[in-house]
């Protein structure tokens, strides 16, 4: 049985995680239009905008990247596609943007994240 303790510092760590990564990409001149996105299909880590491209990002806090990578396993893209697809419905300024599927993994807070652009094809 994990306890209450390990669950919760596993939450914050990912918070953290997503923190981080929002850092990185604000560092690189990307636009972080939301956070934690939620729908009934799932939920969207980051969702970030640089001049026509929209990245729909999971971040991972992991302790190698290929455990950060075997992670993501093909329920959560399709989870992550569905909440894309009710994300853009609401935002009907963001169609004709090219949109893609990205993987940030964070293996220390010492070194930047690992970002993994363009890490899978919505399926639809």
């Amino acid at each position: 049985m994990v306890k209450r303790t390990d669950k919760t510092a596993r939450y914050r760590k990912g918070l953290w995680a997503e923190r981080f990564c929002a850092l990185y990409l604000f560092c690189r001149g990307w636009r972080i239009v939301a956070r934690r996105f939620k729908t009934p299909q799932g939920e969207i880590d980051l969702i970030a905008a640089r001049g026509g491209t929209v990245a729909f990002i999971e971040v991972k806090a992991r302790n190698t990247e290929t455990q950060g990578g075997e992670a993501v396993r093909p329920t959560a893209m399709r989870r992550i596609e569905n909440a894309a697809r009710l994300f853009l419905a609401e935002r009907p300024q963001l169609e004709g943007c090219d949109l893609r599927f990205d993987v940030m993994i964070v293996t220390s807070f010492r070194r930047w994240p690992r970002w993994h652009q363009n890490a899978w094809q919505s399926g639809s």
